[in-house]
């Protein structure tokens, strides 16, 4: 007997032996076991992925000699006479080989006899997007309606060719493409059936190679057991389909995370002895560079299915992340360039030069271990974040004892890309909230809360001298020299001895709006019977900057530190932080008031103009917001209030919404309040309105700013810049 290849002996002959396509099984195995067939399917997918082998075990389905359903018996005469493609009723066509009109009426003609031995007379037309315009519109009709004995089924691997009138008839199921783990299952179930020896790295280079058709994986398969002589091996299997072995690849990346151009023109070298496709190289190299960023990520995500677990979780480490994108980035250009090379040898040399020679700019040198928490009783240091943006600060609370003893050492942040102003570097707590707050400006309610207009950095005196005369302007002067005495940093200041018992009191409250670098760098305890500032309010804070701090009598001088040298923070206690997170929206107020705090507003005072602080105090929610939020208040008749909804905003507007909102009035004032809404024209503004108002106030406020800049102005005069205003946000 002769040799039958794979492809077809290990072609399903039931539902049940089909690998994958479940959601196409689902629907058929439903379809025949409650009997609501259609008389046209259309099966589309790529090639290899089962489009013949369904419609063929669908016939098999509905010409059993047992019935109709999802399991023929695969014994009676009808089943094993299509099984061996013999069974009369099932015409299989070739549809790209008879295109003409004539082949497709001449096929239309029986169609009005009944089956000559089954059930059903089934038409199989594979590849159906080669007939012709002519060929389609022969078929429209006897597709539409078709006598009840007949079923047609159509595969195509191009349905987009297909025209929408024969899309419309039939019932269409779009097959996937084979993930490589399931063809990597399917292979080893059908070579242990086989009895043939494998290694499972070679089934997954014939799973990826197979590129989702399980036909093309069998016939790849044959090929490996005849290439290897009747074994399945790695090398046998790379060496069959050309690709590149993955330890060159793995040498290459070890030398680049060392940067050892030598030891990176040594592994090329070696792989150059195996004649490679250097397209087929940065593939790999690319596979590779994938899996590492995966483990970066999710290092539980990386399995040992190639074997490399823990090579790429050892590269894992050793690759800064920001690395790795560049890499893959660079590979994924040079791939595309390779044909543009004058030989592929140096193209790919020059992809590897250009890793070599590129780092990504203005990323900071993380640490690689994260720090240790200090043990309990112990003043901790201060870290310092890297983001020039914000500044966190970390401290527990320190005794008098050890208050009035030298600072102890801190843990300095690594050094930025560039040099930077100290009041640049690191924004105010302040300004860092008024971000968070209006990051949300499709918000009503954080817009309304926040209405002091966002103040840019360099609204502090000294960040507006550090704006001012910025340090790179001396031409005389580096701007390395700005970190000359980073080792050093600023004295500490002695701190006078206090009794046991005494306590420091917070900083003075008028240094909230400088930086919190100058805010958290000395500690100074006062006298326990200093009284302390009182603490003002986000407001107060916005509208003006505060003067410098006076120390009380009893409290040592305060340097400040030096614009030229880098700021070292010292240990500081809880107070100095609670002094210099003062700036909170009125919606953060609301929420962190205790529950039984008493309400702003009472009913029986309640006046039209109190509606704006009332409406935040509600926080509604839902399309009753936009309700809320576009209404005004005109009348408090008692326990009834009347609002006038902007008639612009009225589509959305339900006569629900009235009992809606008197519940959440009644539930404020706790006392039954009745709601009238009427469309209509405003005379004063709503909170929406508001918020629109307030930001545009702070949009025009942030462009003034930027352009007042000195910097930006010196920018603009000596390079020609301009500022593109219209991507100019408010912080």
């Amino acid at each position: 007997m002769s040799y039958q290849v794979l492809a077809r002996k290990w072609r399903p002959r039931i539902f049940r032996e089909m690998v994958g396509q479940e959601h196409v099984l689902q629907a058929l195995i439903n379809a025949l076991d409650h009997n609501r067939l259609h008389h046209a399917y259309l099966f589309t997918g790529t090639r290899g992925v089962g489009k013949t082998t369904i419609a063929r075990i669908l016939a098999k389905c509905l010409n059993c000699e047992t019935g109709v359903s999802s399991e023929p018996c695969g014994k009676c005469g009808a089943c094993t006479e299509i099984a061996e493609g013999r069974f009369v009723d099932l015409i299989e066509v070739d549809a790209a080989s008879r295109t003409k009109v004539e082949d497709t009426r001449e096929l239309l003609e029986n169609v009005q006899y009944a089956p000559s031995r089954g059930r059903y007379k089934v038409y199989l037309i594979d590849e159906v997007h080669m007939l012709s315009t002519s060929s389609f519109n022969a078929l429209l009709k006897t597709l539409e309606e078709p006598p009840p004995h007949v079923k047609f089924l159509l595969a195509t691997t191009d349905p987009q060719k297909l025209p929408v009138t024969v899309l419309s008839r039939c019932l269409q199921f779009n097959l996937k493409n084979m993930n490589p783990e399931r063809i990597v299952g399917h292979l080893a179930f059908v070579l242990e059936k086989e009895l043939v020896p494998f290694e499972d790295a070679a089934l997954w280079q014939l799973g990826r190679a197979a590129d989702g058709s399980m036909r093309d994986a069998l016939s790849l398969t044959d090929q490996a057991i005849a290439f290897g002589n009747g074994k399945v091996t790695e090398a046998d299997v790379r060496a069959m389909l050309g690709t590149i072995d993955q330890q060159f690849v793995y040498a290459i990346l070890q030398a680049m995370a060392k940067a050892d151009g030598q030891a990176i023109f040594n592994a090329v070298n070696q792989l150059a002895e195996q004649a490679p496709d250097y397209q087929g190289a940065l593939a790999e190299l690319l596979s590779v560079l994938h899996r590492i960023a995966i483990a970066q990520a999710l290092p539980d995500a990386i399995d040992n299915s190639f074997g490399d677990r823990d090579q790429v979780l050892d590269l894992a480490g050793q690759i800064p992340a920001e690395d790795i994108q560049l890499f893959y980035q660079t590979a994924l250009l040079g791939r595309r360039d390779l044909p543009l090379a004058p030989d592929p040898r140096s193209g790919f040399d020059m992809v590897l030069l250009r890793m070599l020679a590129f780092k990504p700019q203005g990323v900071a040198d993380l640490p690689k271990a994260a720090l240790t928490a200090p043990a309990p009783g112990t003043p901790a240091a201060v870290t310092a974040a890297p983001t020039p943006a914000t500044a966190v600060v970390t401290a527990t609370a320190a005794t008098a004892e050890t208050s009035a003893a030298p600072a102890p050492n801190t843990v300095k942040a690594p050094e930025p890309a560039k040099p930077a102003a100290p009041a640049q570097a690191m924004a105010p707590a302040a300004n860092s909230a008024a971000k968070a707050t209006d990051a949300n400006s499709s918000n009503i309610n954080a817009a309304v809360a926040n209405p002091a207009p966002a103040q840019p950095v360099s609204s502090a005196p000294s960040a507006r001298a550090a704006v001012d005369s910025p340090p790179w302007d001396d031409e005389d002067q580096d701007a390395s020299s700005l970190y000359a005495d980073e080792d050093q940093g600023p004295e500490p200041v002695p701190s006078p001895q206090t009794p046991a018992a005494s306590e420091p009191s917070p900083a003075p409250a008028a240094a909230v709006d400088r930086p919190i670098v100058e805010t958290a760098m000395v500690e100074a305890p006062v006298a326990k019977a200093a009284p302390a500032a009182p603490t003002p309010s986000a407001v107060e804070v916005n509208k003006a900057p505060s003067p410098s701090p006076v120390a009380p009598a009893n409290t040592p001088p305060v340097t400040a530190p030096s614009s030229a040298a880098p700021v070292q923070q010292n240990t500081i206690q809880p107070s100095h932080i609670q002094s210099s997170n003062v700036q909170l929206s009125s919606a953060q107020k609301v929420e962190n008031e205790p529950a039984d705090a008493a309400h702003s507003y009472h009913l029986v005072t309640l006046k039209p103009s109190d509606w704006l602080g009332l409406y935040l105090e509600l926080k509604i929610g839902g399309v009753l917001q936009s309700t809320a939020a576009n209404s005004q208040l005109v009348a408090v008749e008692g326990n009834c209030l009347r609002f006038v909804l902007d008639q612009a905003n009225a589509n959305l507007f339900d006569v629900g919404h009235q009992s809606r909102l008197a519940d959440h009035l009644t539930a404020y004032f706790n006392e039954p309040v009745q709601v009238q809404i009427s469309p209509g024209d405003l005379t004063a503004e709503t909170p929406a309105a508001t918020a629109v108002r307030l930001k545009a106030e702070r949009a025009a406020s942030a462009l003034n700013s930027l352009q007042t800049d000195p910097l930006l102005q010196k920018l603009e005069r000596e390079f020609q810049a301009s500022l593109d205003i219209n991507t100019v946000e408010p912080l």
